[in-house]
């Protein structure tokens, strides 16, 4: 992992901290990771670099996992048992980079390393590039009109890692890719009283750099609170909301109300994931309405409930 991590700052070939996307294209290149990589794989790399990894049958609260250790000894990552492989794969290599990022903080001392929320964040990033590699996964997302629960089923991923996916890699089209989660330890109805009873949350909200909504020729800022945040959970009345409580996906052809002008205007596809016969998870992928047809393949291929014209947050 030292020899790794030495190269890694070689290969940035500065005293800057590499971003999670190039250390996970180095990551695959340096251990020869597979296209598509499994548990196994991943346990057996980690068993090489002195990282062993062992099942938790119930970690404590939310937690799906943790890592422990120091430089002088080996490092430990247990992960939730519970848990599908997608989800167990992604927090395996979660736990990895924040270990990557430990040793390079040992190697070298800089301030600048991520720590806190963006730490999570990157490290998260770190696992979606690794699990989900570019190529064809581009290929694969446009025919599928950037479905999230197709691409999730296609490629055995975790949710997360998909939506996060979308953003990094389709840097041509503009797109926002939101993943709304319920994290609650029973299930609850489908509907209820309040969204934040149900505990859904938005856990990701990634877009691409050209997905940019903009007011009167400035960045839009006092309209900022019309998009989904992470961590907040839908807005009623929003598509988000809506689709959790019918069960049903929704495709809002045109979203207004970010501009005077009409220039700014989405189309919105959201799928509920059922768990239980209950919505565990709302995936929504937003585009420019002059965009809307790269989203047919999705609409044509499910029972999307239409809507042509909507005034309403996502």
């Amino acid at each position: 992992m030292d020899d790794f991590c030495r190269q890694l700052m070689d290969e940035a070939r500065s005293t800057t901290i590499p971003e999670p996307v190039s250390t996970a294209r180095f990551f695959v290149e340096f251990f020869s990771l597979s296209g598509i990589p499994s548990l196994h794989d991943l346990k057996e790399l980690l068993s090489r670099t002195g990282v062993g990894v062992a099942v938790a049958t119930k970690l404590p609260g939310s937690y799906r996992g943790f890592h422990a250790g120091h430089a002088r000894g080996p490092y430990m990552i247990q992960y939730d048992a519970s848990e599908w492989s997608g989800a167990q794969e992604h927090t395996v290599l979660h736990e990895t980079y924040e270990i990557i990022i430990e040793r390079l903080q040992d190697i070298q001392p800089s301030p600048s390393y991520p720590a806190g929320k963006r730490l999570c964040r990157d490290a998260d990033r770190f696992a979606a590039s690794v699990l989900v590699q570019p190529g064809l996964f581009a290929i694969v997302a446009e025919t599928t009109g950037f479905d999230i629960v197709a691409l999730q089923r296609l490629y055995r991923r975790s949710y997360a890692s998909i939506s996060l996916r979308l953003a990094e890699v389709m840097l041509h089209q503009p797109l926002l890719a939101v993943l709304y989660e319920r994290r609650e330890e029973k299930a609850s109805p489908r509907r209820a009283e309040s969204v934040e009873h149900t505990g859904l949350k938005a856990t990701v909200v990634a877009r691409t750099p050209g997905f940019r909504l903009r007011t009167n020729r400035r960045p839009l800022s006092s309209l900022r609170g019309l998009l989904p945040r992470r961590g907040s959970p839908p807005a009623p009345g929003s598509i988000g909301d809506t689709v959790f409580g019918t069960g049903s996906p929704l495709y809002v052809e045109r979203v207004s109300g970010y501009d005077l002008w009409k220039s700014d205007d989405i189309a919105v596809a959201a799928k509920p994931v059922l768990w239980r016969e209950s919505v565990a998870k709302v995936a929504l992928v937003a585009v420019p309405y002059r965009d809307r047809s790269v989203l047919r393949p999705q609409i044509e291929g499910g029972a999307f409930q239409r809507i042509p014209e909507a005034y309403q947050v996502i």
